[in-house]
């Protein structure tokens, strides 16, 4: 942060080049409020792939060739400025071909701060110049990393840095619950007793896995495991708890199948219902229509998988999805989060971002939680990757707490190198 001697300075050295640029008056204070200050350049940008694991083994859902099973791996990316300051962050599932790699390379020996436009100590926006790396999938996993590195410049949290705190403490579901009858060869009594056990973590919301009829109990077997594992789970954690439903599209083509599950499990109270069967507004509608006529509503969430995400403006519009689910470490902080505030005047429509096996994607869509009203929940993956260190956030009474800690409010384990696999790929 300037002193006030270096911000007198900057004010002086502002004012010459616009007087000289032909720059006065109000233009002139609001080009200086968008560049406040001159920072560190962008010197090296690294990617590398390491090792985590969740917190038990975890089964199969509709679409999995096996189950996930305890140790995954993650892409991390690191920014180093030019002043030593290191950025963590991480990236999405793309794969970072050439041509990407050319066109990231064009942010090195930019100024960090030059990238957003600034009121005081606020990022009021990104630059247009810069949105396509932001706003595009290919390229946005970069600035989870930048946004780090400029809050440990400005010594402040991410969510400081973009917002105002709208709550304290941020509400989780654990996204978990996948089918351990089947990984297990049991019954759905396990859904229960898992369930129970997720409760007595301190959870107070669940997520579990439906779409059984798919491909791991084909026919209406498969509906009816899916039934009796999402009435255990209710009667094992109780009647004062949420519960959503992600069924990986797995009634795809079973249109009659999806209504009588939501008719059976209605009166089990569902909080919402995600990806039942793949985005068809048309479908969507009609089972709504079905459901009204026996004074029954569920809401739908969908969106998981869109990457362009003026895709969500027809989502809010048409009013047939209640929850959009950006992928955060896909889409990134800046694009969701001006994607939940497009969706403020749409009172039928919440955003939740999507995470999976990414401990930084869970972090980041608390930061977006503490900013914006209208991400009630983030989902909670409970995968920890072994490079990083977050030990001063705080869980407690199912609710996550966000440290003071400037940037993402993590760091680097010790010899966190041992954790990489492969070759890092580096960009200078």
């Amino acid at each position: 942060m300037s002193s006030r001697r270096g911000f007198l300075r900057n004010v002086g050295l502002a004012s010459t080049a616009l007087a000289v640029g032909g720059v006065s008056g109000s233009k002139a204070n609001d080009v200086f409020a968008k560049r406040m200050e001159k920072g560190p350049t962008i010197h090296k940008i690294t990617v590398f792939t390491s090792g985590g694991s969740f917190y038990r083994f975890i089964g199969m859902n509709a679409y999995d060739k096996k189950p996930k099973g305890i140790m995954g791996s993650r892409r991390t990316v690191l920014i180093e400025l030019s002043d030593g300051t290191i950025g963590i962050g991480t990236h999405g599932y793309r794969p970072i071909k050439d041509d990407v790699v050319r066109t990231i390379r064009a942010l090195i020996g930019k100024d960090i701060f030059s990238l957003y436009q600034w009121d005081a100590e606020k990022i009021t926006g990104v630059e247009k110049s810069i949105e396509k790396y932001f706003y595009d999938a290919n390229y946005e996993w970069v600035e989870s990393a930048i946004l780090d590195a400029l809050g440990k410049l400005k010594n402040l949290p991410v969510w400081q840095l973009m917002g105002t705190s709208v709550r304290h403490g941020i509400d989780p579901y654990d996204g978990t619950l996948y089918f351990e009858d089947i990984a297990n060869n049991t019954d759905a009594s396990i859904i229960g007793t898992i369930g129970k056990q997720i409760k007595h973590d301190g959870y107070r919301a669940i997520k579990i896995k439906l779409g059984r009829p798919d491909k791991w109990l084909p026919g209406e077997a498969g509906v009816e495991r899916d039934i009796e594992a999402f009435i255990a789970l209710r009667e094992a954690v109780g009647s004062n708890f949420n519960i959503m439903a992600d069924a990986n599209n797995g009634y795809r083509n079973k249109f009659d199948w999806a209504v009588k599950l939501m008719k059976e499990c209605a009166p089990y109270t569902m909080y919402f219902m995600e990806e039942l069967f793949p985005d068809n507004a048309v479908h969507y509608l009609k089972l709504r229509d079905i459901l009204l006529e026996e004074n029954t509503f569920v809401p739908i969430g969908e969106g998981e998988n869109i990457q362009n995400m003026d895709t969500f403006n027809s989502y809010f519009e048409t009013g047939v999805y209640n929850y959009v689910q950006p992928d955060m470490p896909t889409c990134g902080f800046s694009n969701i989060v001006r994607t939940a505030k497009a969706a403020e005047k749409y009172a039928h429509v919440k955003l939740i971002p999507h995470v999976w096996q990414s401990q930084m994607g869970l972090l980041m869509s608390l930061h977006a939680s503490k900013i914006q009203s209208n991400i009630p929940f983030v989902e909670d993956s409970r995968y920890m990757e072994h490079v990083l260190m977050a030990n001063s956030y705080l869980f407690d009474d199912g609710k996550w707490f966000i440290p003071d800690a400037p940037g993402w409010g993590v760091r680097l384990s010790p010899n966190y190198k041992q954790f990489i696999e492969g070759e890092p790929l580096i960009i200078t």
